[in-house]
């Protein structure tokens, strides 16, 4: 049967749009999840796409750096005027031994140095990337009071606009216009209040099939958490992220919700990737609220 995986629902045969979201439908409930699955693989080559990308943007900066410099180096040698890199380099005390460790050192940069080198390579390649979409997961409890929400207001302006125009065509309402514009008038009054109570019909059949599955989704959210939070530690997070103790607070924390997404979609095999960040903004907020 046809499957919208963003509301979670079946339809008769011959749909091919959601009712709901408008958006298209799949053949089953299978091929939406392998689709979705496709899709998260390849959102996943993207990423290592971007890295390796940003990389060697890296890579090639010092490249370039490290040639800049030997190029300075060598106009001054040519010049005939010897380099003066004494109040720079602390290892050039002005001895032969001084001007030894000056030559092995000038080019290698500090750990420090490379970390704010990648720290502003990859602020720049993100700078020039497009934004990626943002999925918000919504409940079913909350979809079931959107459904029951946009049946009450269809209901309510499918009846105004089928009793005015019952009103019209039994004349007790006279709109005054020519008998061809007046007749297309009714018509479409008619039209519409007819549509609007066959939406109403549509959303409030979603929102009873929707019903009984809020109990289930808050039972599985529920048992998720417990079975994450019973399994793993605020320290287990923190020890699975190398070099932690040089992460700004920003950082680490990006960093323990992405070791919390990766290991519920592991452990758990979730398809909604909106599903697992919002498990996870909850999961983050059990074990580290009081960090």
């Amino acid at each position: 049967m046809p499957y919208c995986p963003k509301c979670d629902m079946e339809f008769v045969e011959g749909i091919t749009v959601c009712t709901d979201c408008g958006g298209p439908l799949y053949e089953s409930e299978e091929a939406a999840k392998a689709a979705m699955a496709e899709e998260r693989a390849k959102e996943r080559a993207r990423e290592l796409a971007r890295e390796k990308a940003m990389y060697e943007e890296y890579l090639k900066s010092i490249t370039t750096a490290e040639e800049d410099g030997e190029g300075e180096s060598g106009e001054t040698a040519e010049a005939g005027q010897a380099p003066d890199n004494t109040a720079d380099n602390p290892w050039d005390d002005g001895s032969e031994d001084g001007a030894q460790n000056a030559g092995s050192e000038e080019d290698a940069p500090t750990e420090e140095e490379l970390r704010a080198l990648e720290a502003e390579v990859r602020r720049r390649a993100q700078s020039i990337l497009p934004p990626e979409p943002v999925h918000v997961y919504v409940d079913k409890s909350q979809k079931y009071d959107d459904l029951k929400s946009s049946a009450s207001a269809f209901l309510l302006v499918g009846g105004v606009l089928l009793i005015v125009s019952i009103l019209c065509w039994i004349g007790i309402i006279n709109i005054p216009m020519a008998p061809v514009s007046k007749l297309i008038f009714q018509g479409a009054l008619t039209v519409m209040g007819v549509f609007s109570l066959i939406v109403f019909a549509r959303s409030n059949s979603s929102a009873k099939k929707l019903a009984p599955q809020i109990a289930e989704e808050k039972a599985q959210t529920r048992v998720t958490i417990d079975w994450f939070t019973g399994q793993y530690t605020a320290e287990d997070i923190d020890n699975a992220i190398s070099g932690r103790e040089d992460l700004s607070e920003e950082e680490l924390s990006l960093k323990r919700f992405q070791v919390i997404q990766d290991w519920l979609v592991t452990g758990r095999d979730l398809p909604d990737q909106a599903y697992v960040d919002a498990l996870s903004e909850e999961i983050y907020s059990k074990l580290f609220e009081n960090q």
